[in-house]
C-alpha cells in the first residue's frame, strides 16, 4: 500500500507524483494508493487496513508521515518503506535518496528491525523534547539526574546526534543514535554566549547519557510540555522507554542505523 501525504494534493506535484508512479510501475511494485487529507489520518488508514492481504507501506512525502506511520506499524509484521518528498533529515539516516530515485530503494527491500521509543504507553520514531531544566530524571530505577544550566533535554532512538562531546566516556562514531541497541539517548544542551560582548546565544551539546527508560517530571514549573516526533504536544509527568527491534523498515546500503 502506498500512502500520500496529505500536501501532496498541491498541483505543483502533480508532475513528481506522475515521475513516481511511472517508476513504481517500471520496477513491478506498483499497489494499492490512499491519499491523506486533512480529515483522513495515517494511523486511521493503516488501521482499516490491517486487515487486507498487506505486507508493506510506502508511505510518500514527509519525516512526519513516516513517524506517524511508525506509530501504527509498531509491534506488527508489516514493513514501513518511505519515499521521501523534498528535505527530509530521515532519509539521511535511512539513505534514501529524494522523490522517485526513493523507488529503486523501496524496490531493493533492505530491511532493518529497528527500535521505536514509547512515551506514557505511545510509541515514538525520533525524539522528545523538554525546554526546561525544571525537571528531575530518573533514569533506569538506578540513579537521578537534576540538570543545572541545561537549556532542553532531548531523549532520542532515531535523530541527528551531529555534535562532539569532550567526555572520556562517550563516544560518537557517527552523527546519528543507534536505533538498533535497545537504549535512548538523553541529550542535555546548554545556552552559551557569543559576538561582540556576548549578545547572541548559541544552543550547544553538553553531556549525554544511554538509558532504556527514564521517569521525568517537573520540579518548581506547571505544565511542562514534552514535544514528540516534533509533532505531538503533552504534559509532564512521562516514563520514556525503548521498545527494542519493533518495526521493520526499508533502508539503503549506507544507512547510519
Amino acid at each position: 500500500m502506498y500512502l500520500y501525504d496529505s500536501f501532496l494534493v498541491d498541483q505543483k506535484y502533480r508532475k513528481l507524483i506522475d515521475r513516481l508512479e511511472t517508476r513504481l510501475t517500471d520496477l513491478g511494485i506498483s499497489g494499492k494508493t490512499v491519499r491523506l487529507t486533512i480529515l483522513k489520518n495515517a494511523r486511521e488508514v493503516i488501521k482499516d487496513n490491517l486487515r487486507e492481504e498487506i505486507d508493506t507501506v510506502v508511505v510518500i512525502g514527509s519525516d512526519n508521515l513516516l513517524a506517524e506511520s511508525a506509530m501504527a506499524l509498531a509491534g506488527t509484521n508489516l514493513t514501513l518503506g518511505f519515499i521521501p518528498v523534498n528535505s527530509s533529515s530521515l532519509s539521511q539516516i535511512l539513505d534514501i535518496p529524494a522523490n522517485e530515485n526513493a523507488c529503486d530503494v523501496v524496490s531493493g527491500r533492505r530491511l532493518e528491525q529497528i527500535d521505536l521509543g514509547r512515551i506514557n504507553g505511545q510509541y515514538f520514531l525520533n525524539s522528545v523534547q523538554i525546554n526546561t531544566n525544571k525537571i528531575e530524571i530518573q533514569c533506569d530505577h538506578s540513579y537521578q539526574i537534576k540538570p543545572l544550566n541545561t537549556k532542553a533535554v532531548k531523549i532520542v532512538n532515531l535523530d541527528w546526534l551531529n555534535f562532539s562531546l569532550n567526555e572520556p566516556n562517550i563516544s560518537l562514531s557517527k552523527p546519528t543514535s543507534n536505533a538498533r541497541d535497545g537504549l535512548l539517548e538523553i541529550l542535555f544542551t546548554k545556552k552559551t554566549r557569543k559576538g561582540f560582548l556576548g549578545l547572541k546565544t548559541s544552543e550547544q551539546p553538553d553531556s549525554l547519557f544511554c538509558v532504556k527508560r527514564v521517569n521525568i517530571q517537573a520540579a518548581g514549573e506547571k505544565d511542562v510540555m514534552v514535544k514528540i516526533d516534533s509533532q505531538r504536544i503533552i504534559k509532564l509527568p512521562i516514563v520514556v522507554e525503548t521498545v527494542p527491534r519493533c518495526l521493520k523498515i526499508i533502508v539503503g546500503r549506507n544507512r547510519l542505523i
